[in-house]
């Protein structure tokens, strides 16, 4: 094999090329640094545990730039009155700043605007676009010579650099024509996820008012219970001066004495710890209402007059109402109705599917040359053949939803009929307490008087007055906690039923009203 020198034209055409390969090597080094430094965006990159604890027995300190979210300074929406808030007035406030039901609020608007985007596949797409193409494109020409040059290296190839420029807008227009329902069964499914939604927040808003009622009459049972106890510790005080001056008059013993002031401190122990108990269930109240625990709400009390009857219809008629009514289980029953809908959409996605799409535009070329327009119509029918069995995992997948579906609504029937089984027990149970309950506190007031009678007269001991003290502090707690029940059990019974709601309340309705 014979090697052949390059002529001298050859090589000052290289030198050419390298230095013009040169030129351009210093402005593409910088950009290719540049593009790199852009995609750099922490020190995690290189050292990932710089912004880890350094340590199980180190705290973790944050960078400069991590600031704390400013607190909410806004003050809560609440009416301007001086009279005590109600109950009705109570849940309304709550209503209007508790953040569950704002979430849910905020959750069935997002499903409505999922159902609405749904629907927009019913619809032609119309998509527009404007490209510019510009291009430099290397043309390699034989330049056919004649001499001892081109007889000892053959034809010299030249390198020709063409520039052009392509631009215009095009339009673009697709139609889904027929899917054998499986656009509109997805649809559907979107529709009953929304109505999931808006029951899901319609039993927000009852869990919510339950929650609040219950919060309500548990506050106003801890207040009961320390004005109790404030009278337990005027008993304990009344026994422990009338032994006082038995002391005095020498005709009782110092045993006495200290028994009755034990029982004063005991007393006055209670009292004391019952006071923290009020502030508890005042902070969870206005919790729960979505107000700061350190604000002052004054709010009305309860009725204490035991009403007549009881007023409940027959168990039958309240669980029918509560299967009718209940939020849940209807958002549980639109939810099994969006799952049997996605399996439908899933059963057909095997169904041949009729596209329709049109093209439309105008392309300039260098110097203003165009085609005056070109389009292009297409009409497509298409279909699954085989897709690593993906559809057929999703009709799977869409089965074991529904069934979930339906199980989850059927749990939801039991609880129901469980909950008003109970509640409508306890009602009945709460109403006889506290007739009782009352006619305790009336007999332990009497025995305390005549026990006390009889001690002032020497016919029996300060252990009988103290027996009797007890059973007086018990009937007192006994009446606070009977009257609490009564109103709670009513409160659960009608969210049980779906009957509460921000309109009407039935256990805001008042002892004497029931009579």
């Amino acid at each position: 094999m014979s090697n052949s020198c390059p002529d001298e034209g050859e090589m000052i055409q290289v030198k050419s090329q390298a230095s013009k390969l040169t030129r351009f090597a210093m402005p593409l080094s910088l950009s290719v640094l540049l593009i790199c430094s852009g995609c750099y965006t922490s020190k995690s990159i290189i050292d990932p545990y710089s912004y880890a604890p350094r340590s199980p027995d180190n705290t973790w300190n944050p960078p400069s730039y991590v600031k704390a979210m400013p607190l909410n300074d806004a003050p809560p929406d609440l009416p301007t009155q001086d009279e005590p808030f109600s109950l009705a007035e109570i849940v309304d406030i709550a209503l209007r700043n508790n953040v569950q039901t704002k979430i849910t609020w905020a959750q069935a608007r997002a499903a409505a605007a999922q159902w609405g985007q749904s629907q927009s596949q019913f619809f032609p797409q119309f998509t527009g676009e404007y490209s510019f193409l510009r291009a430099r494109q290397p043309t390699f020409v034989t330049s056919v010579t004649s001499g001892a040059g081109a007889a000892a290296g053959g034809a010299p190839l030249t390198v020709t650099d063409v520039y052009y420029s392509v631009y215009g807008p095009q339009l673009q227009i697709s139609y889904l024509v027929f899917d054998f329902g499986t656009l509109r069964a997805t649809t559907e499914s979107y529709r009953q996820a929304l109505y999931n939604a808006d029951w899901t927040h319609n039993n927000a808003i009852q869990v919510l008012i339950q929650t609040i009622m219950n919060d309500f009459y548990n506050y106003m049972y801890q207040k009961q219970l320390y004005v109790a106890d404030q009278a337990n510790v005027e008993t304990a005080q009344t026994t422990l001066e009338v032994a006082e001056a038995g002391l005095r008059a020498g005709v009782k013993d110092i045993t006495d004495f200290l028994q009755s002031q034990t029982q004063l401190l005991q007393n006055q122990t209670t009292l004391c710890a019952q006071q923290q108990n009020v502030q508890a269930a005042y902070a969870q109240l206005l919790a729960s209402m979505g107000l700061p625990a350190n604000m002052e709400l004054d709010t009305l009390g309860l009725p204490t007059d035991l009403p007549n009857t009881d007023l409940l219809p027959p168990l039958e008629e309240m669980i029918t109402l509560g299967l009718q009514n209940r939020p849940d289980l209807l958002a549980a029953e639109a939810n099994l109705h969006s799952y049997e809908q996605q399996l439908k959409a899933a059963q057909r996605q095997f169904l041949p599917q009729v596209n329709y799409n049109f093209e439309l535009g105008k392309s300039y070329f260098n110097g203003g040359l165009h085609d005056r327009y070109n389009f292009q119509s297409t009409i497509a029918v298409s279909m699954p053949i085989f897709s690593g069995y993906y559809y057929r995992n999703a009709i799977k997948i869409a089965k074991a939803n529904k069934k979930t579906a339906e199980e989850q609504m059927k749990n939801s029937q039991i609880d129901i009929i469980q909950q008003i089984t109970t509640y409508y027990s306890s009602v009945k149970v709460a109403y006889d307490t506290l007739k009782f309950a009352i006619a305790f506190l009336a007999a332990s007031e009497e025995q305390y008087t005549v026990a006390l009678a009889k001690y002032k007269e020497g016919t029996n001991t300060i252990l009988d007055v103290v027996s009797a003290q007890s059973s007086l502090a018990d009937a007192r707690a006994t009446e606070a906690n009977a009257i609490q029940q009564w109103f709670t059990s009513l409160a659960n019974l009608a969210y049980s039923t779906g009957m509460v709601s921000p309109t009407y309340l039935p256990t805001s309705v008042t002892l004497e009203e029931t009579r």
